[in-house]
């Protein structure tokens, strides 16, 4: 066995050594640097993806709305049929583009068509235009009669254009020259980019571009771009495992969120004003945290935690697609969701500047292999210390000195923390090893619900009985017990020969301590009457239970010395509780419980009144009672 730094000495030149030393000092203290770097890094990538994506396809419809708003088939006349030219070059576009919802030409004359591609719909969406499962297109078709009256025809066809259904509204009433995007192109005379809107007909937001057309008929060419699917994308783009994405325009109106789809659909739930959720809806979460110290600005970043303290790093960034429209992309990034990545980067620089300084010796990255693999096995045993889980038979092993001695001193401890347990309540354990429990003398007063239980004649049958025999059969007997009061949260404090005491609402609170009190003796007795069961088949005698059951204040804490304390109860709380289950042997009873524990207790169990005593060693009268079983 080697020495670590004799195991270094004799695998690489001093100055090797030092050079890789120097390289972990500098990685170990830029760690959580390059951790907020790497997160920053991936928010810039995820930003600029995400807007570089709707950048490009709403420039994609630009494009095309431009093209399409010259094209004589549709610009020359307002005179549209569902089988004129024009209709062939609509349908050609919406193959070419798929992220577009729908485009549809309005004319001055009061003429509008539109054409959908259904193949780009989910069945959501089909269902909601009552399409059939053949349909691949969605024609709306305006024509103005002489009386100025504008009736709609409604066509799905399939995808060779065949008829599939035609459907004549005569008093639909839709007119395209009166919705904002007609009037607002119409009155700017240029190309316009909408804000996100939610489109009712298809429950899902959307972004219209809209242009006058250029030639002989008056009127305007739009085309509608879908956000659900961009959304989705969005989503993808999130910086790291917990991370966060979202956009939203200058009015805060959403147009990528992880869970728009559910906020769009209660946002349908007000067909008067169906409209985007907005961002300032968000009232909780670390969204809205971040929202509420924003002043407006055109970027925004920091740092902040969660409810359970992890730290969160958010950037907030303005971006423009034309003149008016634009908005803000907002993300945020778990910081540990990096630290693996970090880790492992950390661990390749190091093993590459190690290889390539000493590639002559092929013993480094044997070592290294090695001791790396020990240290991320006793890391991996470290971690069962707060579990308090059952220690490996054997200690991690190493050929160096120093980490074969770390991996022994651990499997000490653990088997010492793991043997501990056995003999004082996990919890309290716990409690010791995150220090939510003080190792001072002292207690403090606070309310329990104790239980005690007591075997009936344990002693004559001890006179009788084997004694390897009658240890087995206790310990069989306290461990179905002890499994039914931790199965309700209970402390076991201890055992007192053939008898149990527990409490519950300390070392943790617990609101419903007597509850669970009540509920853990009912378990108990029943899991004892079918041990009795295994006992008489076994030829042994059956431990006939008794149990008492009070709730009062009691002084919790460590008792004993400096040398040797104890997590225990005092008070004449726990002597009336003792009292009690011995007041059974009095009324023949199993289960003796306090008045006060029935006045908390009664909704939920039921009772049967005994009498009304004064316990042995007490002054004032109590009124006791049986418990019988819980209620439905």
């Amino acid at each position: 066995m080697f020495g670590f730094r004799t195991t270094i000495t004799l695998a690489v030149m001093a100055f090797v050594a030092a050079l890789a030393a120097l390289l972990i000092l500098i990685q170990t203290r830029t760690f959580n640097l390059t951790t907020e770097q790497a997160a920053s890094a991936y928010m810039d990538a995820a930003s600029a993806k995400s807007f570089g994506r709707l950048q490009s396809q709403v420039a994609e419809i630009v494009t095309l709305v431009r093209v399409l708003s010259a094209s004589p088939n549709l610009a020359d006349s307002d005179q549209r049929t569902e089988t004129g030219r024009g209709m062939a070059l609509l349908k050609a576009a919406l193959h070419a583009l798929p992220q577009m919802d729908s485009v549809y030409v309005g004319y001055d004359n009061g003429s509008w068509l539109q054409v959908r591609n259904l193949e780009q719909v989910n069945n959501e969406q089909r269902e909601r235009l009552r399409a059939s499962p053949e349909a691949a297109f969605n024609i709306h078709l305006i024509r103005p009669t002489p009386t100025g009256a504008l009736p709609l025809r409604r066509i799905f066809q399939d995808r060779l254009g065949d008829l599939l259904e035609q459907i004549d509204l005569w008093k639909y009433g839709y007119d395209a020259r009166q919705r904002s995007w007609y009037r607002d192109t119409m009155r700017a005379g240029q190309l316009l980019i909408s804000s996100p809107y939610l489109s009712f007909t298809m429950a899902t937001p959307v972004i219209t571009v809209s242009a006058p057309l250029r030639g002989t008929a008056s009127g305007v060419i739009a085309a509608d771009l879908k956000l659900d699917s961009f959304s989705d994308f969005v989503n993808a783009q999130r910086p790291g495992a917990r991370g966060i994405a979202l956009i939203f325009d200058l009015a805060g109106e959403l147009i990528a969120h992880p869970e728009l789809k559910q906020l769009v659909a209660n946002a349908m739930t007000h067909p008067s004003d169906p409209r985007l959720p907005n961002v300032r809806e968000l009232d909780r979460g670390l969204v809205a945290t971040v929202l509420k110290g924003w002043d407006g600005g055109d970027r925004y970043e920091g740092s902040v935690r969660d409810e359970d303290g992890t730290k969160y790093l958010y950037r907030l960034k303005h971006f423009s697609l034309d003149a008016e429209m634009g908005g803000y992309t907002l993300l945020l990034a778990a910081q540990d969701d990096f630290i693996p990545d970090i880790q492992r980067s950390h661990f390749i620089a190091t093993i590459l500047a190690l290889i390539s300084g000493v590639a002559f010796i092929p013993a480094v990255w044997f070592f290294g292999s090695r001791m790396s693999r020990s240290l991320k096995e006793i890391t991996v045993e470290a971690g069962k210390l707060q579990t308090m889980a059952a220690p490996n038979p054997l200690p991690v092993a190493s050929y160096i000195k120093e980490i074969q001695e770390l991996g022994i001193t651990l499997n000490l401890a653990q088997r010492a923390i793991w043997s501990f347990a056995h003999f004082v309540p996990k919890e309290i354990v716990r409690g010791l090893l995150d220090k939510s429990i003080s190792t001072d003398l002292g207690g403090i007063r606070q309310e329990i619900t104790i239980v005690f239980t007591d075997v009936r004649g344990f002693t004559t049958i001890a006179e009788s009985a084997d004694p390897d025999v009658l240890m087995r059969q206790t310990s069989r007997y306290f461990t179905a017990l002890t499994e039914a009061f931790l199965a309700e949260g209970g402390t076991v404090d201890k055992f007192i020969g053939d008898a149990v005491m527990v409490f519950w609402n300390a070392p943790h609170r617990q609101s419903d301590h007597v509850a669970r009190a009540c509920r853990a003796v009912l378990s108990a007795r029943k899991a004892n009457e079918q041990l009795n069961k295994q006992f008489e088949a076994e030829g042994l005698p059956p431990f006939i239970t008794r149990f008492g059951i009070h709730v009062a204040e009691a002084v919790v804490g460590n008792l004993g010395s400096d040398e040797r304390m104890e997590y225990t109860a005092l008070g004449t709380a726990v002597n009336l509780t003792s009292r009690l289950e011995g007041l059974n042997k009095q009324y023949g009873t199993t289960i003796l419980v306090s008045e006060q524990v029935y006045s908390r207790a009664q909704g939920s169990f039921a009772f049967r009144s005994i009498d009304t005593v004064v316990a042995k060693g007490m002054t004032t009268e109590t009124r006791v009672y049986e418990l019988a079983e819980a209620l439905p």
